[in-house]
């Protein structure tokens, strides 16, 4: 956030760091309490904890401490998106314009931003409205709070599928800054740790999560090192063997895509020996912002200590080949490469298997759907060729053994 980025933060009323911290801690108490959407050991999309997650806010001690906006309107509900109760629901605000008129002495609130808009528009109609958000006596805008979007870039109805545009500007707003949680653990985390920077810490600026709607396995909460780790950028999810295998690549995923890239890292194992280190990265955004804001002030206070960013201190050690892989466009992944100095390439919902190839389930790949299990083992093998670690033969096996010809 500004904070991070040297923007800047503001003092925090006392009255809503303790609303803040309120919040954060009936979101632990329901992570740590093992609540699933439909009952124990039940998968849970991030879009599905998302709804249970406003209905908890909503309701009991923390009504009233937090500002629930829901732009959700009857003709908007989908089939695939899980309904918010009733109570909740009547609770929450249609529009934050509805926050500009309380009284001089109400104090600032942490704002949620409930969106289900795959354009860019309705994120820019959403963020006006945060933007006239106002302290107590002060008559410069807060400019601060958290969207939480639930439209998806895999949607199988294409007019809601998120605009290719969307991720993009936010990548490009400084003030903005934009996480694609994996899961509903990751969603969970990330959302503690923007209250804590927002509105605990002071940080300005608008933090975005997408939501999307595939369930993931019932896993554990994340823990404070990888929430922390999360919140900057990535964490790591599968560290490499002690036995030194010979071939190794290291793969980042990001939101959905992130279940393809585990998959191709058993594929990689299995098929063709290479041992596989995965990173969940749900902001290729903010570790480029930070690494390129470190070069910088190396420049700039060449005889100060260089500070490491977090990009650097996961990946900017070893030779080892990095693939990083997103549901949106190739842009957002490949974002961070200019940092990396192993060899490095980067997927996304660009990069699909040549015309008439199959994904995994046996089904025609089209253009826009993000890279296959079998399309990110190709590419992977293809890092290891062009490092020389493979002969060039290896390609043409993996072409003719996945049907991708």
């Amino acid at each position: 956030m500004m904070g991070m980025s040297g923007r800047g933060r503001s003092a925090v009323e006392s009255a809503t760091r303790q609303a803040a911290l309120a919040c954060i801690g009936k979101l632990m108490a329901f992570r740590d309490g093992g609540e699933r959407e439909g009952g124990g050991g039940t998968a849970t999309s991030p879009s599905g904890a998302l709804a249970h997650i406003a209905d908890v806010l909503a309701q009991g001690d923390t009504s009233e401490q937090v500002w629930i906006v829901d732009s959700a309107t009857p003709a908007q509900e989908t089939p695939g998106r899980k309904p918010r109760s009733k109570a909740a629901s009547s609770s929450s605000l249609p529009s934050a314009i509805a926050t500009w008129f309380r009284s001089a002495t109400a104090r600032e609130r942490p704002l949620l931003y409930l969106l289900h808009s795959p354009t860019l528009r309705g994120v820019l109609m959403a963020g006006v409205e945060a933007s006239g958000l106002r302290a107590p006596h002060q008559t410069d805008p807060l400019r601060r709070g958290i969207f939480l979007n639930d439209a998806s870039v895999w949607s199988p109805d294409r007019l809601q599928r998120v605009r290719p545009e969307l991720p993009l500007w936010l990548a490009a707003q400084s003030e903005w800054l934009p996480y694609d949680p994996a899961s509903a653990q990751e969603l969970q985390a990330l959302l503690c740790a923007a209250l804590d920077a927002l509105y605990v810490r002071g940080e300005f600026g608008f933090c975005y999560l997408s939501a999307h709607d595939m369930p993931s396995t019932p896993s554990p909460a994340l823990g404070p090192g990888d929430a922390h780790d999360a919140y900057r950028g990535m964490y790591r999810l599968r560290t490499l063997p002690d036995t030194n295998p010979p071939y190794v690549v290291r793969l980042c995923g990001a939101g959905r895509a992130l279940a393809n890239v585990l998959e191709a890292a058993r594929w990689l194992q299995l098929d063709w020996g290479v041992a596989c280190e995965v990173w969940s990265c749900p902001s290729y955004t903010r570790l480029a912002r930070e690494a390129g804001e470190a070069e910088r002030m190396s420049m700039l206070r060449a005889d100060a200590p260089a500070d490491v960013p977090h990009l650097v201190r996961c990946l900017g050690d070893g030779r080892a080949p990095v693939l990083a892989v997103t549901g949106y466009a190739r842009h957002i992944a490949n974002q961070i490469g200019a940092f990396i100095p192993a060899r490095f390439a980067a997927l996304g919902s660009d990069d699909t298997d040549v015309q008439g190839g199959k994904d995994e389930n046996g089904e025609s790949l089209k253009t826009g759907d993000a890279p296959g299990v079998r399309w990110i083992v190709l590419n992977a093998l293809r890092l290891l060729v062009n490092d020389g670690m493979l002969p060039r033969s290896r390609i043409a096996d993996a072409t003719r053994r996945y049907g991708v010809i």
